[in-house]
């Protein structure tokens, strides 16, 4: 038996097509590790934000990701074992993978969850310092998959038009992170022009995702609907 997750939602509007899942794509995570998640599909969001219940593997896979991550960007120390006196969030695209046999159900484990994560050379992670208000993981609701199509569309990129746009995503994570960031804890060379570093770092993470188009024979068994941007806060 698992509990509910504490999910809140940020910019939320409504939704363009109620069947549709993909702003769920992160949810796997907290069904593995037994917190039940609830997300509405009449409505569509810029951010959605988990704030428990929180478990200490949180912080553990955090750092985890944080090591393999082949280039980090940082407007702090990144380094775990040094306190700088705050929270950091970790932000990365990513791609989550059951455990085995396709099926969700073998990543819920009795007493843990177990749930593959891929990391790709090209998408650089972020770490930034945040304050008491961030949760403990949060994900941007596009789909890799989304990503990809919206390339070949033939529809306007427009917001709410339900077609991902870049620039648009990088607002949304932007004026999200914008809120939690503590800018006390910014290193002080970048801290007179932290909103410029801060987009240009998440443009950096979001072109890392949106180049991957270029090297599909590369992503192996990578599923596109189940890959996006996340946050994890160590």
């Amino acid at each position: 038996m698992g509990v509910d997750a504490d999910l809140r939602f940020v910019g939320m509007y409504p939704s363009s097509n109620t069947q549709t899942c993909e702003q769920g794509w992160f949810c796997p995570y907290l069904f593995a590790s037994a917190r039940t998640p609830s997300v509405p599909r009449a409505n569509e969001f810029a951010i959605a934000q988990s704030f428990g219940p929180f478990l200490s593997g949180d912080y553990l896979l955090a750092h985890k990701l944080l090591s393999e991550s082949t280039h980090t960007l940082s407007l702090c120390e990144a380094n775990p074992t040094i306190d700088i006196g705050t929270n950091r969030m970790l932000i990365l695209f990513t791609g989550i993978s059951p455990f085995r046999a396709n099926m969700w159900s073998t990543s819920r484990r009795p007493g843990c969850g177990t749930i593959i994560f891929h990391l790709l050379d090209g998408c650089p992670a972020l770490v930034v310092p945040v304050t008491k208000n961030a949760p403990i993981t949060a994900w941007s609701p596009w789909t890799l998959s989304q990503m990809r199509a919206s390339q070949y569309s033939m529809q306007p990129q427009t917001p709410r038009s339900g077609i991902y746009s870049p620039e648009w995503q990088h607002e949304q994570i932007c004026e999200w992170l914008d809120t939690i960031i503590s800018l006390p804890h910014i290193n002080e060379k970048v801290r007179d022009r932290y909103v410029d570093v801060l987009g240009r770092s998440v443009s950096l993470v979001i072109n890392g995702a949106l180049a991957l188009d270029r090297c599909q024979p590369l992503l192996g068994k990578l599923d596109p609907e189940r890959a996006g941007i996340c946050m994890f806060r160590y």
